[in-house]
């Protein structure tokens, strides 16, 4: 089996981490991570970043560094420290399933991986192998849209009627939970073509038979629906607002959740003012947002 080294480089302060990085790379390095340390209470939340002035640093070689990517280091940081270790290459997508855990989503709803068992407080199970796809229910966004699903499964009328498309599904956890909360016609579109792959295997983990994950572009989707779901970032959502506004019956629902805090007044102007969306409700995660409109009838 092969091998590689991997320096440990220790207290490297926040500032100097993009200088450390391209020096790295510079002196042959095949890979660089940070060494964040989190934070979870237990399994119902998911883990948090604990930010720090300074964060410990792995820097990957093929074969052992020079001395002169030490002395660069030196100069830079007089007091650092690190250590070398030749260790064996790993199967890391399996080693990445180690630490992916079961967690609460929202209220009854549970993310577990297909490898773990159902934890007993598990009442609705949302089964996922991410792969090399977007998307395992951790992100502030999806948090976002999920809490919106969710509510929307709690209060909307006559849901078996109702129809519902995830635009650029991933892993297609929101249209698992739309499934689950009874929604009868549900339609995710993903362009990625190994998130599809994806997609479709969750779907089929979890039993949801009126799901359809296809690559339509959204024009040529002449369909309108009863709510539509858009977990992207806000450049692409302000670009696709006609699409997305066309395909959104009158009076319908649309959840939008990949907005920056930073830009959520320039999205406000491009998308919502004088769109006839009326906001129903606004949350806010991290550094982002995310909005549940209504289109006026």
């Amino acid at each position: 089996m092969s091998s590689y080294f991997r320096v440990r480089l220790f207290s490297i302060p926040a500032n100097m981490e993009d200088m450390v990085t391209g020096h790295s790379f510079d002196c042959g390095a095949t890979g660089v991570t940070e060494v964040l340390a989190f934070s979870q209470p237990d399994l119902t939340y998911e883990p948090e970043i604990v930010h720090k002035k300074s964060h410990d640093m792995d820097i990957f070689f093929s074969d052992p560094p020079s001395s002169s990517f030490f002395a660069k280091l030196k100069e830079w940081v007089p007091s650092i420290n690190w250590e070398i270790n030749e260790e064996q290459n790993k199967d890391w997508l399996e080693e990445w399933k180690k630490g992916f855990v079961p967690f609460q989503l929202i209220g009854p709803f549970w993310i577990v991986p297909t490898w773990h068992q159902v934890p007993a407080q598990a009442e609705n199970p949302i089964f996922i192998d991410p792969g090399m796809a977007f998307g395992t229910g951790t992100h502030a966004t999806t948090r976002m849209a999920s809490y919106f699903v969710y509510k929307l499964g709690r209060s909307a009328k006559n849901k078996a009627t109702k129809s519902l498309i995830d635009v650029g599904t991933g892993t297609a956890i929101l249209a698992i939970m739309a499934h689950q909360e009874g929604i009868s016609r549900i339609l995710g579109v993903e362009i990625d073509p190994e998130a599809r792959r994806v997609a479709r295997e969750n779907i089929l983990h979890n039993k949801a038979d009126k799901v359809d994950i296809v690559d339509t572009p959204l024009e040529s989707i002449h369909e309108q629906f009863d709510f539509v779901v858009a977990n992207i970032i806000d450049g692409v959502l302000i670009q696709l607002k006609s699409e997305l506004l066309r395909i959104l019956k009158p009076g319908g629902d649309i959840f939008l959740t990949g907005i920056l805090l930073e830009r959520e007044d320039l999205f406000f102007r491009k998308f919502i003012e004088n769109s006839g969306l009326v906001v129903v409700r606004r949350l806010e995660d991290d550094e982002w947002v995310g909005y549940w409109l209504r289109s006026e009838l």
